[in-house]
């Protein structure tokens, strides 16, 4: 399944999983788009990845985390105050590193975890 999502990421996700993360900057920046804005990111690994909800990261920890989610109202704060900057920093440097040999590992990893970076989602590692 690994050569089969390397085979996804190289010809769809890297360019499908940017669009969608653009469209959901887009979405969180007005009040009626918020909610889908935050289902885009929540779903980013599987954009980018066809990686599941709750599945483990194949280059992170082996653990799973609980689907409870923390409260909407914290995640939104979170999102405008910290998470826009944060995430888009992940998702830059997790691109840049993914183009090189050497940082693919790192750069996966930091993509893995745009959703909980942006959102604080609980669904991906």
């Amino acid at each position: 399944m690994i050569i089969v999502r390397f085979l996804y990421f190289l010809t769809i996700g890297w360019w499908f999983g940017a669009i969608a993360a653009s469209l959901g900057f887009v979405l969180c920046s007005t009040i009626i788009g918020l909610p889908f804005g935050v289902m885009i990111f929540n779903r980013l690994p599987t954009f980018v990845f066809l990686r599941e909800e709750g599945e483990a990261c194949e280059f992170g920890p082996q653990h799973r985390h609980a689907v409870e989610e923390l409260p909407f109202l914290l995640r939104i704060i979170w999102f405008f105050v910290i998470g826009w900057t944060i995430g888009m920093v992940f998702l830059t440097v997790g691109y840049a590193l993914v183009l090189t040999v050497i940082g693919i590992p790192i750069g996966l990893w930091l993509l893995n975890r745009v959703p909980k970076a942006l959102t604080l989602s609980m669904h991906y590692g």
